[in-house]
């Protein structure tokens, strides 16, 4: 690499203001910042940041390094014994990792060209690092092109890295050398070590975006709304449901949610505490790679449509599968009209608001509203609003109604007492006009008597106790519920209905469902969405719950058998021969046992 001028040059400049007729460009207007920033050109050696600061520039910059390990490792190698090194630097100019010539690295270091180095043209003058922040470009910079003196010892060229997924500027590749004695090729091999920095990026943010909706499946159980969109780390959409967009300007400022991420600038608690801000209501889901937040899922209650309830499950419809669910909407039905207040408990996901609303619709109140009482976002001065201007749950005073409180284990110690008295204040005003129910997955007597929940509350709400078993234990009703939701995703988006073939459809039946009917619903909804055939084959499912998983030892015998039945039925495709094959039983025997486990023999497929 060439200098563009002499040293006499460099001089006539720095005690004149002489402009050399044979600099570059770049280096002129380099030279200019430099000088506007009264960079003293008798510094010898760029800002070092501490230990510890540097840890915590590293730790920010993991991404880029991440990225950039085999890159650097390779370089390394190259670079060896070619007088020569190769620094990572961060958008800061803050040399991060330092490969390459061990006898120039440790010249390097006597003008802090190492990690911890801060080459930024303001704080140094002008350099191949601090050049290339500025201008967002590569450059070259040799011998007395650079701005302070005792930096004109070496030769640089630099190249930014942009990460493909935000767009931004996040570091810089350089390569340094004693000056006259740089390589040719530099600035081809920080180029080159760029784009492959670039390329791991664009690799990484591909894998993350199938991680996120991995876990947006697995973890369906804890969404706690119908319509939900997944953000990855820079604001970009994962996966939305169909209505959520339509809905999500009812909530707030969805695009100023979307801005909050991509400025890349809130730790995980500032961030969901901007997002609760900017979208009021929304339920607000971080997606954590350990201490690193991924992504988020923003969560909206759905708000139905005169329609839309006429379309939903009735009691019938849900008792009309397993046992277990007939006797409990056979109670449901007589409850219904009455007046006593029901609690509704069973664990995350198992139905409850779905099961209550069927209950409001065979009641005397099915003309009056259902309003949702969500406690865990309850505040005292959000009641207190509400009361006065008689909105939210307040109006079912002079409306009648069913007040439907969900999780009042949530409710802010501060705001019990207010509950209480709404309640009261809302019986006495709607008599019998008014249904309380209440919907919890935790146990409101023993929250009682420790002290969790007040007493007049809780005395409020006891009266008859509905419990909704998990979906594993009425796996009858996994294929109603699966079709069930398909032709609701179907109505809603105008597309054809998602099905699922048999060898599907017996892993579904066999899967355990943590997040319970709320899981599969949102399953449903994805690979709807997702799905280019709209036939949804076992090798279609998620990986959680495709692969076949064994009963825990807690199960009984009978339901280990049951489900080792299904997984062989789902793995041979619906083979009754190869499946009785498998199990080392006779086929007579086979049919015998799924009659006993009630399993429908399935047609092949």
């Amino acid at each position: 690499m060439t200098q563009s001028i002499r040293k006499e040059d460099w001089e006539r400049y720095r005690a004149l203001g002489e402009v050399p007729p044979s600099v570059r460009e770049v280096v002129l207007r380099s030279w200019e910042r430099s000088r506007a920033a009264r960079t003293g050109d008798q510094l010898k050696a760029a800002p070092r940041l501490g230990e510890e600061d540097l840890a915590e520039t590293r730790k920010r910059s993991r991404r880029l390094r991440g990225a950039a390990r085999g890159a650097l490792e390779r370089a390394g190698y190259l670079l060896g014994d070619s007088e020569s090194m190769l620094l990572l630097c961060d958008a800061a100019g803050v040399v991060t990792d330092a490969v390459g010539d061990s006898s120039v690295m440790d010249r390097g270091r006597e003008n802090h060209l190492q990690p911890g180095g801060r080459w930024l043209e303001a704080t140094i003058g002008t350099n191949a690092i601090g050049t290339a922040l500025h201008l967002g470009r590569p450059v070259a910079i040799t011998g007395v092109e650079h701005f302070c003196e005792e930096i004109q010892r070496w030769s640089c060229a630099a190249a930014p890295v942009t990460d493909p997924a935000s767009g931004r500027l996040i570091g810089v590749v350089d390569v340094s050398g004693p000056a006259g004695r740089l390589p040719r090729q530099a600035a081809a091999l920080s180029g080159a070590v760029g784009a492959q920095i670039e390329e791991a990026l664009r690799q990484a943010d591909t894998e993350e975006h199938q991680r996120l909706v991995e876990r947006l499946l697995a973890r369906g159980g804890r969404w706690a709304s119908d319509e939900v969109v997944l953000l990855d780390r820079f604001g970009r959409e994962v996966y939305a449901s169909e209505r959520f967009r339509g809905m999500a300007a009812e909530f707030g400022d969805f695009e100023a949610a979307r801005a909050l991420l991509s400025a890349g600038d809130l730790d995980g608690d500032g961030l969901v505490e901007a997002l609760s801000e900017t979208l009021p209501g929304a339920s607000v889901d971080l997606m954590l790679e350990g201490a690193e937040a991924v992504g988020v899922t923003i969560a909206l209650r759905r708000s139905r449509s005169r329609g839309e309830a006429d379309r939903l499950p009735t009691l019938d419809w849900i008792g009309g599968g397993s046992p277990a669910m007939a006797a409990i909407c056979a109670q449901a039905k007589a409850l219904a009209k009455g007046g006593v207040p029901l609690l509704i408990a069973g664990e995350t996901g198992t139905g409850k608001e779905l099961v209550a609303r069927a209950i409001h619709r065979e009641g005397p109140l099915a003309a009056c509203p259902f309003e949702v009482l969500n406690c865990a976002l309850l505040t005292v001065d959000r009641l207190r609003d509400d009361i006065a201007a008689g909105e939210g749950a307040a109006r079912l005073g002079r409306t009648g109604g069913v007040l439907c409180l969900d999780e009042p284990l949530e409710i802010p110690e501060a705001a019990q007492a207010m509950v209480a008295r709404l309640v009261e204040k809302l019986m006495t005003e709607a008599g019998a006009r008014l249904a309380v129910v209440t919907l919890t997955t935790g146990d409101l007597a023993a929250a009682t008597a420790d002290g969790r929940l007040r007493g007049d509350l809780y005395y409020r709400l006891a009266g008859a106790a509905l419990e909704l078993p998990p979906l594993a234990e009425r796996r009858e009703d996994v294929g109603r519920l699966a079709r069930f939701f398909a032709e609701a995703v179907a109505r809603r988006s105008g597309r054809r209905e998602v099905r699922f073939t048999p060898a599907a459809m017996t892993r579904l039946e066999a899967h355990d469902w943590p997040g319970n009917v709320r899981e599969l619903r949102n399953l449903v909804e994805t690979m709807a969405a997702i799905s280019t055939s709209g036939i949804v084959d076992l090798r279609d499912l998620p990986a959680g719950i495709r692969e076949p998983r064994r009963a825990a030892g807690a199960e009984t015998l009978r339901g280990r058998e049951r489900v080792e039945i299904l997984d062989a039925i789902a793995e041979t495709g619906g083979n009754l021969t190869e499946v009785a094959r498998r199990l080392g039983i006779a086929r007579s025997t086979l049919y015998v046992k799924l009659d006993e486990h009630g399993i429908e023999r399935p047609r092949r497929h």
